[in-house]
């Protein structure tokens, strides 16, 4: 199992387009809320496919900053 100070990481899997921004909101604010109490990290999300992404705290990505990455 991961240790959640050094990893925080939710998955997000839309079945309904209209959901789509609603569920990916909701996960981006929670990785926000937890960067607020393990500053250094950023917020990484990545679309896997159409249906699936992830919201996560990087290193590689500057405190205070939200960035996507699109996986081929």
């Amino acid at each position: 199992m991961l240790d959640q100070a050094k990893h925080y990481g939710v998955k997000v899997r839309i079945t309904q387009r209209r959901d789509l921004e609603n569920q990916l909101d909701l996960a981006v604010d929670a990785a926000i809320r937890e960067a607020l109490n393990s500053p250094g990290r950023g917020v990484l999300v990545t679309r896997h496919d159409h249906k699936t992404f992830t919201v996560e705290l990087s290193d590689e990505v500057p405190q205070g900053t939200i960035t996507e990455l699109a996986l081929p």
